[in-house]
């Protein structure tokens, strides 16, 4: 072959050298030379680092001894070798035969007189790499391939001589394993057997089985007598145990002691339960029993008549002849419970067996075992995962409190116990992976296995943004007095809030001040030199505007914790613990989630925008969690996805706590999109997680929307849609977090001794450390933008009072505290949360909530009954400054949209400070400034804001014109226990034809009304059938019944005697009304109601819709309805109570109308709201917003004016039959009686999950144009049938037709 260069360039920095490669007679000749100018000095000296490579481009491989250049030594223990440049230029030679595939090296100045050390590498740090192969002959590229060729042929052919010797072995080794499996299982099932026969007659309380391989098993139960009377204190069970292990028929021995009380420690027990072949141990802990031969192939011990303070049995087994232990497997004893305890304090009472067992388990081991470490903590709880807890949600739930307050260590981490470091790392690294397998197979609590791994880490890296959070507290605590206002708790909030670059300077600034015995002038020097000024420390969110204080006793513990917190804070900052993580996990992870990972790295290293972090974080948890879909990947792979999934979600959380976005619409709809996708990844397989894919559809319509319309003000209204939506899903996420932990929480906090602080705040931080806060964060940071875009303000008024009032100010945690409360006329009561079927005390002229509620829910109907103002305060900062005024005099006043409030006496004024309560007030509703958007609202000012002032004469012309209505009832005559004869001599059951206002309500007698004049044909009435007044006194006084009726009449009699406000015999009157008897005339009619309704299976749903009419009868007596006959000095004698029977319309679309507007008492407006599914979801104000919009009567060509897009996160579909309450108090003159009482389907609807980006009512403007005005056309028909008075519908839509489903008067 003839020489021909193959020449090239290459740059590293400054340095620059030419690479020229040529083949010449079969010899390979590689030059380098310098041509660049001296990067440090003209005398600098070069060296090239080097080695071969057979294939990759980082591994080196000692060069041959053909290849090395003159002078060229090899290097003990290296496979490197380094080639001094001589004049700039380094050759090396080599036959084509002997040659490698390639060069890699690497080039550095030699340190010497005038230079120092430097290397040189290839673009973004690596080798630089010189291919050989391209200089190869022909005839030498075919010798290799030949080589290569038979070497695979040769490898290949032994693999399969191996496969095949592997699988004959195999299958022998199964063959065997099968057989001995099956001789286990048959003697096992013997055990089985004997145990289900012995046990017939006996209730069995607990019942369980270990396996000791070889040695068999055992299988062991507590049983009490079958059908024992319960008692508050029963006796202990009795316990039977069976085992199969009979080695050579040598004695086997049950070495045993009781449980007693709460102590966790062996205790003998008493002589007078020990079975035949017992005897004590002597250390007054334990006996020893041997067991007896049951049959030939099974040994069996009873323990009988054990003390009554036993509540458990603690054992293990002992072959004496071998002198061997079979302790529990995985280690420890076995246990079994022989009666229920009392739960710790703390815990719900109504927990499970299993989680109460557990707390004791937990609390035993930390506080009562003296010697203890880390390394025994995660071995427990490796054991209680794997043995132990199952799928019990309570139970994982104290497995995070356990470990969370490990990692804020209020527990030891090491007691008198050494522990090797390679003892504690196995330990954690068992733990974790045990973890990841319990989050494959349990995907309803992976949200809760993620929280647990967050607690521990992977080899002690770790969540270390959560260390941020954790560790600050952990320094707050050696000192009580850096409370409310110090420049720590300041810090501390911040930190919680916001932790960003300054942070690393503020802790630096404090070591500085505690080396220098508390020099202030240290500590706002190092501030000043890195830039954190006064003004900029003070405008942080969370400012800090305090100075650090010095007790000097602490000076070497806060040198100390601050050296820590400050390697943490610069870990986090510089992201070390992502890059930790990856590094471990990238090599098993699919090509698309490290495509997305990468990408997500890529984006962070180059501090790209918010929004760009955020969308790129969401696509990389996304392919991530589809790769820890994959059942086949082993749990140690999955560990470590889990962890790096956590990593993301941490160091995501920290950007946007710290970012900001340019501003527009499209940036906090796309990031608040990603959040909503990323907050779903962490909700694992919960129903929220799907609530949150729909709010990530709809943010992407509404996004899609900008891009055709721009930010207008319908696009503001979709936007405000779907926070609220999010905002709803953001509650039922903080409830399940305070729903699991608080209990657990306070009860293990109480018995570790914890700090009150960190128990009192415990969920706070649980919720603040996750991604619920992120979604929080982002909503608040767009709300403001959308209510300018939408038109919206702070305040939604729901219910209007335009009045002047002058009262004390009373603050809630939520409006049903104040149920049954005595106040101060004039009062203003503010409360964070509002149900929607709340009544308020007398004398309240304002009542101001932070959580809307639909304008047609009950509570708003009933505060136009009672003359109150009803107002929404969607702005947490303006919520916050009313409720300062908590316990003030003031003179408030609603104008136009907004609320005033002057203090007219400031002396009970009370400061206001953060605590669990603003915590749940912000996640609710998103707390923080310019907080969420109002999903329905006022786009101008109200007008004729006026209080119904009817008249006599117009309450007479209603009710002479409107004669079936129950208006006509201004003050019901009191019946005391007296039943009319018309009632008495009433049918079960009557059709409209007969109904009149003394046998039926007023939806009946609207329904039959409505249908006797007519309305529209395309307008349609469902059938109905009434189970009249009277008839619940009818079945009291039936011979069936005599029984229940006197104590019904007893509870009466008890209730008339006791205070106004006072609830606690509405239960037990509720109970003896649901256990009447059917009367038999009434059972007749029932199957009548139900086979006219169109009911195909009558005896089946009977039972079920006798229990339904109870239960309408039985709300007479929810507190509600009783509290607010007693505000009206009503008897229950006044209310009575018809049951209207209908078949439930599966609705496409359910609406209600207001034929005057509510919001502003305009009489040409019609108010509607229409949700998807039944009416139930609006009438009962479940979370949400439904599509609210405005119809003109004088105008109905115009279009409708939409206030609010709907937000409610299910619908209700199904429920074959409806029983309605139908009693003549839901109209009575100042009587709020709509929504008292209850209505109940035969069948329970399903709830189904909403996802509006795909519903016709917001992607298809024409159909929901024609949806609104077909609506108020129907409220107008019914207001013209009526007689022209404004009317209350419920109706909804169904495959193209229109139905009413009730109508009344409005009021």
């Amino acid at each position: 072959m003839g020489a021909e260069d193959d020449e090239s360039y290459v740059h590293s920095g400054p340095l620059s050298f030419c690479q020229t490669l040529r083949n010449e007679d079969g010899m390979i000749h590689v030059t380098l030379s310098i041509v660049s100018d001296p990067v440090q000095h003209e005398a600098e000296h070069y060296v090239m680092h080097w080695g071969m490579t057979r294939g990759d481009q980082t591994t080196y491989i000692k060069p041959i001894p053909e290849m090395l250049p003159e002078g060229t030594p090899y290097r003990e223990g290296k496979e490197s070798v380094r080639t001094p440049f001589e004049d700039g230029t380094v050759f090396i030679d080599v036959d084509e035969k002997k040659a490698p595939s390639g060069i890699v090296f690497l080039i550095y100045i030699e340190a010497s007189t005038g230079t120092r050390e430097q290397w040189f590498k290839a673009e973004r740090g690596g080798n630089f790499y010189f291919d050989l192969q391209s200089a190869f002959s022909e005839a030498e590229k075919k010798r290799r391939a030949k080589e290569r060729f038979e070497a695979e042929q040769k490898a290949k052919q032994e693999k399969e001589a191996r496969e095949k010797k592997l699988a004959e072995e195999r299958r022998i080794k199964e063959e065997k394993l099968q057989k001995e499996k099956e001789e286990r299982e048959k003697r096992k099932k013997l055990c089985e057997e004997y145990m289900d026969k012995e046990l017939k007659r006996f209730s069995v309380k607990e019942r369980k089985t270990y396996s000791f391989g070889d040695f068999g098993d055992i299988v062991y139960c507590s049983y009490g007598p079958a059908n024992a009377p319960e008692s508050d204190d029963p006796p202990p069970a009795n316990v039977l145990l069976v085992t199969n292990i009979k080695i050579a028929g040598d004695p086997l021995i049950l070495h045993w002691g009781i449980k007693v009380g709460r102590k966790g420690s062996w205790a003998e027990p008493p002589k007078e339960c020990w079975p035949p072949q017992t005897t004590p141990k002597g250390d007054k802990r334990a006996v020893q029993t041997e067991f007896s031969d049951a049959t030939d192939y099974v040994r069996a011990l009873k323990l009988e008549s054990l003390p009554n303070d036993c509540n458990g049995l603690m054992f293990v087994l002992y072959m004496p002849v071998d002198s061997k232990w079979l302790n529990r497997p995985g280690g420890g004893d076995m246990f079994i419970s022989l009666k229920q305890t009392a739960a710790l304090p703390g815990l719900d009472k109504k927990i499970s067996e299993a989680a109460k067992r557990l707390a004791e388990d937990i609390v035993e081991k930390e506080m009562e075992y003296g010697s203890w470490t880390l390394m025994h903590r995660y071995n427990t709880g490796s054991y209680f995962a794997r043995e132990v807890i199952g799928a019990d949600e309570a139970a994982w739930a104290l497995m995070y409190v356990w470990m969370r307050y490990s990692q804020l260590r209020v527990l030891d981490w090491q007691r008198n116990f050494n522990t090797k470091p390679r003892e504690l790392s196995s330990a954690q690294m068992n733990f974790v992976t045990t973890m990841a397998a319990k989050y494959k197979e349990l995907p309803k609590l992976r949200w809760i296995i993620r929280l647990v791994m967050s607690c521990v880490g992977r080899g002690g890296s770790g969540d270390l943004g959560q260390r941020i959070r954790d560790d600050i507290l952990v320094i707050l605590r050696h000192n009580r007095g850096w409370g409310h206002g110090s420049m720590m708790e300041q810090w501390h909030q911040k930190l919680h809030n916001n932790t960003n670059p300054d942070d690393v300077v503020i802790c630096d600034a404090l070591l500085a001040f505690w080396h220098s015995n508390g020099n202030i002038h240290e500590y706002w020097r190092v501030l000043g030199e890195n830039s954190v000024t006064r003004e900029r420390m003070a405008g942080y969110e969370q400012p800090i505007t305090s100075e650090p204080d010095f007790p000097g006793h602490l000076k070497g513990t806060m040198i100390h914790e601050l050296n820590q917190y400050g390697a943490i804070l610069r870990a986090v900052h510089l992201g070390t613990d992502l890059n930790t993580i990856l590094g471990k996990v990238h090599h098993c992870l699919s090509q698309e989630a490290k495509d997305k990972v990468n990408h997500y790295m890529h984006i962070r290293n180059e501090n790209r925008p918010l929004i760009d972090m955020i969308r790129a974080s969401a696509h990389a948890r996304r392919d991530l969690h589809k790769h820890l879909e994959n059942p086949y990947i082993p749990d140690d792979e999955r560990r470590d996805a889990i962890f790096l999934d956590l990593a993301l979600e941490s160091d995501t959380r920290r950007v946007v706590e710290g970012g900001d976005l340019d501003g527009s619409l499209w940036a906090h709809l796309s990031a608040i999109r990603a959040a909503a996708t990323g907050l779903a990844m962490s909700e694992g397989d919960l129903p929220s997680a799907a609530v949150l894919h729909n709010v990530e559809n709809e943010m992407r319509q509404a996004i899609e929307r900008i891009g055709f319309y721009g930010e207008s003000e319908d696009v503001g209204l979709r936007a405000a849609a779907a926070l609220n939506h999010a905002r709803t899903c953001l509650t039922t996420v903080v409830d399940r977090y305070k729903t699991c932990f608080g209990n657990p929480a306070e009860a293990l906090g109480r018995a570790f001794q914890a700090d009150r602080h960190v128990v009192k705040i415990f969920v706070e931080e649980a919720v603040r450390g996750g991604p619920a806060y992120s979604l929080s964060t982002l909503i608040r940071k767009a709300s403001p933008g959308v209510r300018r875009i939408a038109r919206m303000g702070p305040y939604q008024v729901i219910s209007p009072y335009d009045k002047e009032t002058t009262g004390r100010v009373y603050c809630y945690e939520h409006l049903r505290e104040s149920m049954g409360q005595t106040i101060e006329k004039g009062a203003v009561i503010i409360a964070d949360f509002c149900d929607g079927d709340e009544d308020v005390p007398d004398g309240t002229r304002y009542v101001i909530i932070g959580s809307t509620v639909d304008v047609l829910s009950h509570v708003a109907v009933r505060a136009r009954n009672e003359h109150h103002g009803l107002i929404a305060c969607l702005d947490a900062d303006e919520l916050t400054e009313l409720k300062t005024n908590e316990a003030c005099l003031v003179k408030a006043k609603l104008e136009g949209e907004t609320f005033k409030i002057e203090v007219l006496q400031e002396s009970l004024k009370k400061s206001q400070s953060m605590s669990m309560n603003d915590l749940k007030m912000g996640m609710k509703r998103v707390k923080s400034k310019g907080l969420i958007t109002p999903p329905s609202g006022l786009h101008a000012p109200p007008s004729g804001l006026t209080e119904s002032t009817d008249t006599p004469g117009e309450a007479a012309l209603l009710r002479k014109t409107s004669s079936q209505s129950l208006l006509s009832v201004s003050g019901v005559a009191r019946k005391a226990s007296v039943l009319p004869e018309r009632l008495a001599s009433a049918a079960w059951a009557i059709r409209p034809s007969e109904y009149d206002t003394e046998v039926v309500g007023s939806k009946s007698l609207n329904l039959q009304k409505l249908l006797a004049l007519g309305l529209p044909d395309w307008i349609q009435v469902p059938k109905s059938i009434t189970i009249p007044n009277g008839a619940m006194k009818k079945a009291f006084r039936a011979p069936e019944n005599v029984k229940v009726y006197k104590e019904y009449v007893e509870l009466r009699r008890l209730l008339a005697k006791a205070k106004a406000n006072d609830v606690s015999l509405c239960p037990q009157l509720r109970q003896c009304v649901m256990r009447l008897s059917t009367p038999g005339g009434l059972a007749d009619s029932l199957r009548g109601i139900l086979d006219e309704l169109g009911c195909e299976e009558i005896d089946e749903s009977m039972p079920a819709a006798w229990e339904a009419v109870k239960g309408v009868w039985a709300s007479i007596w929810n507190e509600r309805a009783h509290l607010a006959r007693r505000k009206l000095m009503l008897e229950v004698e006044d209310v009575d109570m018809a049951v209207l029977c209908q078949k439930v319309v599966d609705a496409d679309y359910a609406f209600v109308i207001h034929t005057t507007n509510p919001v502003n008492s305009n009489e040409d407006e019609i108010y509607g709201e229409v949700v998807v599914g039944l009416g139930e979801t609006l009438v009962s104000n479940s979370p949400g917003q439904a599509l609210s919009f405005v119809t003109s009567k004088k105008n109905p060509g115009n279009p409708p004016m939409i206030k609010a897009y709907p937000s409610k996160s299910y619908a209700l579909k199904g429920g074959a039959f409806i029983f309605r309450s139908d009693s003549n108090a839901e109209d009575l003159e100042g009587f709020a009686g709509a929504g008292l009482h209850d209505s109940i389907s035969l069948q329970s609807p399903k709830k189904i999950d909403v996802d509006y980006s795909k519903d016709k009512i917001m992607n298809d403007d024409k159909f929901r144009e024609e949806l609104m005005g077909k609506v108020g056309a129907i409220g107008k028909a019914v207001e013209d049938t009526m007689g022209g008075f404004p009317q209350d519908i419920e109706g909804c839509f169904r495959e193209g037709q229109y139905y009413i489903v009730q109508a009344r008067p409005q009021v």
